[in-house]
C-alpha cells in the first residue's frame, strides 16, 4: 500500500472542523500549563454528556504541549465514550478530525487517510456538507466549549458559537449550559460601569439552562452569584441546593465559597475552600480565594481595634496567612494579576516594603497588561505609596495614571477620591499651587473622559479578544 502524499493530506486536513483549524494559538492561552488538570477534574466530576468534549480539548492541549501520544490516548477515550453512549455518527466529527491531525503530526499518514475516510462517510449523510466537514449545531457547540475552556482571549468567539448552536437546537442542554456560562463570564469581566448592562443576559439564560437540567449544581452557583444582590433569598436557596447535590465538586464549591465571602462569611468560606483544596491542591483560584478570606478577617480585626496602631500577634499571624496563600496562588498561576497585587499589599501590611514595591514595579513594566489590570495595579500602588511609604507625590503620579485610563471602575473612582483627598490636605497645608494642579487635572480628565467614543470597541481592545 503506497504512502499518501503529505502535501495532499495537509490540504484535506485544513478543511476539517476541529481545534486545529479554528485559529487557536498557544501564545493566546494565558494558563496553558494548568488547563489539563482543570479539564481532567471536569471529566471526573461532570455529567457524561460533556466528557467527550473535554477529552477532545485535552487532546488538543496535549498536542500544543508536545505530547501527541497523550493526545491520541485522550481521543481514544473520547471515541469510547461516544460509542458507549451510542451517539449519532455526526457526534464523532470533531473527534475523528482531531485524530487525523494528531496522526499527521506523528507521521502516521496511513492513519490520517483512515480518519479522513471515516469523516467522508459521515458527511455523505449530512445535507449541505462538504467532503470532510459540515456546519451543524453540534459543531458550533464543540467550538463554543473549546473557546470557553481555553480562556478569556477566546470568550467572544465562544459566545458567538454558543449563540449559533442554541439557534440551531433551542432546547439542547449542553448548548444552553455553555451559553449561560459564557454570558456569566463576559458580564463578570466588565469593570467599566458605563458598559454594564442594566439587564443581565446571563440570568435568564442560566435560568433556562437550569430548567433543562434541574440538577446542574454549577448552573445553580453561577445563577446564585448573579442573583446575590437582586434576590438574596433565591440565591441562598440555590447555594443550599448546589451543596446538597455536589458537596465535593471543585468547580462548584469554589463558587460557593466566593458567594459566602461576598456575604461576609469568611470563616464558613474558609472551611469550604479548605475542603476543596484537599481535593485540588494545585488550584491557584482556591489559594487566592483563601487569601482573600484571611484578608477580610484582617480587615475586620483592624476595625475592631481601630485605635490600636500596633500589630497584635493575631494580626501578624493573619498577615502571614495572607502572604502564604497569595504566594501560592501566584506560584501556581504567575499571570494572576490580582493575586500579585494582593500579595504586594500583604507584604506592605507586614512592613516588607521592598518586596511589595518590587511586585508593583515589575507589574507596571509588563507591556502586555490589559488596561483594566493596569488601572488596578496603579491604584493599589498609589495606596501603597500613600500609606506605607508616606510618599504622597509618587502616590499622586500613580493615581493620575489610573485616572487617565478611560474605564469607569471602582479603581478609577478610588484613584479620583484619593487625589481629591491629597489636594484637600495640600490646600490646608498651604501647598495651594500643587493642590490646584491636581484639581485641574481631574477637571481636564473628566472632560476628556466624557468625550470617549465607542466604549464597547475600546473594551474589546483592552481585553485583547480574538
Amino acid at each position: 500500500m503506497s504512502v499518501p502524499n503529505r502535501a495532499d493530506l495537509k490540504a484535506k486536513l485544513k478543511e476539517l472542523e476541529c481545534p486545529f483549524t479554528w485559529d487557536i494559538s498557544a501564545a493566546d492561552i494565558e494558563d496553558l500549563d494548568n488547563i489539563p488538570e482543570k479539564l481532567q477534574d471536569r471529566v471526573k466530576f461532570c455529567h457524561r454528556r460533556y466528557q467527550a468534549t473535554y477529552l477532545n480539548i485535552l487532546a488538543f492541549v496535549s498536542h500544543m504541549k508536545g505530547n501527541n501520544e497523550d493526545a491520541l490516548e485522550f481521543l481514544r477515550k473520547a471515541e469510547a465514550v461516544l460509542k458507549a453512549d451510542k451517539q449519532v455518527s455526526a457526534a464523532f466529527l470533531v473527534t475523528y478530525a482531531n485524530f487525523a491531525w494528531v496522526h499527521y503530526y506523528c507521521g502516521n499518514l496511513n492513519d490520517v487517510n483512515i480518519f479522513l475516510c471515516k469523516l467522508e462517510e459521515i458527511c455523505k449523510d449530512v445535507p449541505g456538507s462538504s467532503q470532510y466537514s459540515c456546519s451543524l449545531p453540534l459543531i458550533y457547540g464543540e467550538k463554543g466549549w473549546t473557546f470557553l475552556r481555553l480562556g478569556a482571549t477566546y470568550y467572544k468567539r465562544a459566545k458567538e458559537n454558543f449563540q449559533k448552536a442554541v439557534e440551531g437546537e433551542t432546547e439542547n442542554v449542553s448548548f444552553n449550559m455553555g451559553y449561560g456560562v459564557i454570558l456569566y463570564r463576559l458580564e463578570e469581566m466588565v469593570t467599566d460601569e458605563r458598559l454594564k448592562s442594566k439587564v443581565s443576559e446571563a440570568i435568564p439564560q442560566l435560568k433556562k439552562a437550569l430548567v433543562l437540567d434541574p440538577s446542574n449544581a454549577e448552573v445553580m452557583v453561577l445563577l446564585a452569584i448573579k442573583l446575590q444582590q437582586k434576590n438574596p433569598a433565591e440565591a441562598l436557596k440555590l447555594i443550599e441546593n448546589a451543596l446538597k447535590l455536589s458537596p465535593d465538586v471543585p468547580h462548584v464549591t469554589r463558587y460557593v465559597a466566593k458567594y459566602l465571602r461576598a456575604e461576609k462569611c469568611p470563616s464558613k468560606s474558609l472551611q469550604i475552600l479548605g475542603e476543596s483544596l484537599e481535593r485540588t491542591p494545585t488550584s491557584s483560584f482556591l489559594y487566592h480565594q483563601i487569601g482573600l478570606c484571611h484578608k477580610q478577617q484582617l480587615i475586620d480585626m483592624c476595625k475592631e481595634e481601630r485605635e490600636s496602631y500596633t500589630l497584635s500577634p493575631m494580626k501578624k499571624n493573619k498577615i502571614k496567612e495572607c502572604i502564604h496563600n497569595f504566594s501560592k496562588a501566584v506560584e501556581l498561576k504567575p499571570t494572576n494579576i490580582y493575586a500579585q497585587v494582593n500579595l504586594a499589599e500583604a507584604y506592605g501590611d507586614n512592613q516588607q516594603l521592598y518586596e511589595a514595591e518590587k511586585i508593583f514595579t515589575e507589574l507596571l513594566h509588563d507591556g502586555v497588561l490589559r488596561e483594566s489590570d493596569k488601572q488596578h495595579v496603579c491604584t493599589a500602588y498609589g495606596q501603597f505609596l500613600m500609606y506605607k511609604r508616606k510618599d504622597e507625590h509618587r502616590a499622586v503620579a500613580e493615581f493620575k495614571s489610573a485616572y487617565k485610563i478611560k474605564i469607569q471602575s471602582r479603581d478609577r473612582k478610588k484613584a479620583g477620591e484619593k487625589l481629591q483627598r491629597i489636594a484637600g490636605k495640600w490646600q490646608r497645608n498651604r501647598q495651594t499651587g500643587e493642590a490646584s494642579k491636581i484639581l485641574a487635572f481631574l477637571r481636564a480628565e473628566d472632560i476628556r473622559y466624557d468625550d470617549t467614543a465607542d466604549l464597547s470597541a475600546a473594551f474589546e481592545r483592552g481585553m485583547k479578544f480574538k
